[in-house]
C-alpha cells in the first residue's frame, strides 16, 4: 500500500512537472509565433508607407515635368505668352526641392524594406533618367524664354517622359510583388552583381563615362572639338547629328546601336550608361 502511494505521488509529480514544461514550451512557441507575426505585420505596414511615399514622389515629379514641357511647347513659337510656363516652372521647382531634400532618405528606406536590387534600380536607372530628361527640359525652357527669338524646335522630350512613366510603373509593380510575396527586409533580394552595359543609349542630358567615350569617339572622327566633360549638351548633340548625317544615319541626335557601331571599329560598344529603348516623340 505504501509503495503504491509513493508511486502515485511520483507519477503525479512527474506529470505535473512534465505538463508544466510542455505547457511552458508550447506557450513560449506561441508567444514567439505571435511576436514574429506582429513584427511581420509591422514591417508590411511600414513597407506600404514607404511604397506610397516613393511612388507618389516619382509620379508627382513626372507630372510636373510634363506640365513644364507642355507649357514650353506652347511657347516655342516666337512672341508666345510665357505666363503659363512661369507658373508651371514655379510648381515644378517646389516639387524638385522636396525631391532633393529626400533623395538619400528615400534610397535608405527602399533598401531597408525592398532590398538592394530595388534600391539599385531606383538610383542607377530611375533617378539617372529623371536627371537626364530634366537637363534636356531645362535647356528647352531656356531656349523658349529668350526674348527677340525665332521659333524654337521642340526637342524629343515627350516620348522620353512616356517611356520613363512605364519604367516607374515597372518599379512600382516590383515593390508591390515583393510585399505580396512577403519578401521584405532581410528576405528582400539583394543587389545583383553589376554587369557591364554593352549598348548604352545616350541623348541630350545624359552624363557619365559613356558620354566621355562618345565625345572622345566624336573627336577622333573629327566632329567634336569642345572640352570632353562627360555631359551630353548642345555641342555634343550637334556633333552627333553631324556625324550621323556624314555616315548616312537619321540625324536624330540619339546615340543608339547604329551610331555606336559607326563610331567604333568592329562594332564594339562602350560601357557605363543605362540601356533602354525609349522612343522619343
Amino acid at each position: 500500500m505504501g509503495d503504491q502511494v509513493v508511486l502515485l505521488v511520483i507519477g503525479f509529480a512527474l506529470t505535473s512537472v512534465l505538463g508544466g514544461a510542455l505547457g511552458y514550451l508550447f506557450q513560449t512557441r506561441s508567444w514567439a509565433h505571435q511576436h514574429r507575426a506582429q513584427r511581420r505585420d509591422q514591417q508590411h505596414e511600414q513597407a506600404v508607407k514607404v511604397f506610397e511615399e516613393v511612388s507618389s514622389a516619382l509620379d508627382k515629379r513626372l507630372y510636373r515635368m510634363r506640365l513644364v514641357f507642355w507649357a514650353a511647347k506652347r511657347c516655342a513659337r516666337a512672341g508666345a505668352d510665357l505666363s503659363h510656363l512661369r507658373n508651371a516652372l514655379a510648381d515644378y521647382r517646389k516639387t524638385l526641392e522636396a525631391w532633393n531634400d529626400n533623395l538619400n532618405r528615400t534610397l535608405a528606406l527602399v533598401e531597408t524594406f525592398f532590398g538592394g536590387a530595388v534600391r539599385g534600380e531606383l538610383e542607377d536607372h530611375i533617378y539617372y533618367e529623371y536627371s537626364a530628361i530634366g537637363r534636356a527640359l531645362d535647356q528647352f525652357v531656356r531656349d523658349v524664354s529668350v526674348s527677340d527669338r525665332e521659333d524654337v524646335p521642340v526637342p524629343q522630350i515627350g516620348g522620353r517622359l512616356t517611356w520613363l512613366s512605364r519604367e516607374v510603373y515597372s518599379l512600382n509593380l516590383k515593390m508591390l510583388q515583393l510585399m505580396q510575396q512577403d519578401k521584405l527586409g532581410a528576405a528582400a533580394p539583394g543587389a545583383a552583381p553589376s554587369r557591364p552595359n554593352p549598348t548604352p543609349l545616350l541623348q541630350f542630358g545624359s552624363e557619365g563615362s559613356a558620354v566621355l567615350e562618345l565625345q572622345g569617339a566624336l573627336h577622333r572622327a573629327g566632329h567634336f572639338h569642345e572640352r570632353i566633360d562627360g555631359g551630353f549638351g548642345r555641342k555634343t548633340e550637334e556633333a552627333v547629328r553631324a556625324f550621323q548625317r556624314a555616315v548616312g544615319l537619321s540625324d536624330d541626335g540619339v546615340v543608339g546601336t547604329a551610331t555606336w557601331t559607326a563610331l567604333t571599329s568592329g562594332g564594339s560598344m562602350p560601357i557605363g550608361a543605362p540601356t533602354h529603348t525609349a522612343q522619343d516623340g
